[in-house]
């Protein structure tokens, strides 16, 4: 069976600029708000590039992941996290940037009554597996040795992303859905928990599983304003970018979804479509 790096391109090297001007490409198409986030994990703070935002060294306050990749997208900023810089200390630990022990993670949560009690934190943990793979699973998430991350707008972006994450209208991610979608090779998946969402769901697991992941945007994004109301995401290998891009508006072929925001349907009958109208014939 082909792996995913094959189904991504083969050997196809991108190089930095490749990423920079597909991330130029998306948004014109998409016709996006913002900029698609660029991310990339560290693990050491001797990887962050000059020139780069340390909140606490270079700002003398704290910036959560959430509100670094708002910088990203929003402002066009490079910025850089780590433990020290993160006062979402949960997401620090699920990210396996540091560590504490899983009762004293779990009862942290609990304090904040995030969830009705220890049970409920386990569900909701076991049911992110589906999205993200054991090793992008806290506590497993340590073994990877990260300390850190890195962002920074993909059309700017100076570093080849781990993960590339598109914040958007529902209606601009259908389109990114359906190319994604088109070979049915990485239809994006999601559990919608409504915490840690731009930081773990969107920009962590998927460059673990090699699987796009779809968020709401949760309970950071929302409570710091860093999300219009009307905002959801998708987070993705970097590499899909290029895919993504290949395959953009081909699912419906001349009824894809750009037409009928063109041309609103009036009145409805099979004769719409013809896989519609061939099944209707079918029909006795």
């Amino acid at each position: 069976m082909a792996g995913w790096k094959q189904l991504l391109g083969g050997c196809m090297k991108y190089q930095v600029k490749d990423y920079q001007n597909i991330g130029k490409k998306l948004k014109e198409r998409l016709e996006l708000e913002t900029e698609i986030v660029a991310v990339k994990f560290i693990k050491n703070v001797s990887e962050i590039p000059d020139g780069f935002i340390r909140p606490v060294k270079d700002l003398g306050k704290k910036m959560t992941l959430c509100m670094a990749m708002a910088a990203a997208r929003r402002e066009g900023k490079n910025v850089s996290i780590t433990v020290d810089d993160n006062p979402c200390t949960p997401i620090s630990v699920a990210q396996g940037w540091t560590w504490v022990s899983p009762i004293d993670l779990i009862l942290s949560q609990i304090e904040n009554k995030w969830q009705k009690n220890a049970l409920g934190m386990i569900r909701v943990n076991n049911a992110r597996l589906r999205i993200g793979g054991i090793m992008a699973q806290w506590p497993f998430s340590r073994l990877l040795g990260h300390r850190g991350f890195i962002v920074a707008p993909l059309s700017g972006t100076p570093f080849i992303p781990d993960t590339a994450v598109i914040y958007g209208y529902p209606e601009q991610l259908v389109h990114v859905s359906q190319s994604l979608s088109w070979e049915g090779k990485f239809v994006p998946r999601g559990v919608e928990t409504g915490f840690g969402d731009s930081c773990w769901a969107a920009g962590f697991m998927p460059m673990k599983s090699k699987k796009p992941v779809y968020t709401l945007l949760g309970m950071g994004d929302r409570a710091a304003g860093l999300a219009k109301k009307y905002e959801v995401a998708i987070g993705m290998p970097g590499k899909l970018v290029f895919y993504l891009n290949d395959n953009l508006f081909k699912s419906g072929g001349e009824h894809n979804l750009t037409h009928y925001l063109e041309h609103p349907m009036i009145e409805v009958d099979e004769s719409i479509l013809p896989g519609w109208q061939n099944v209707r014939n079918l029909i006795k």
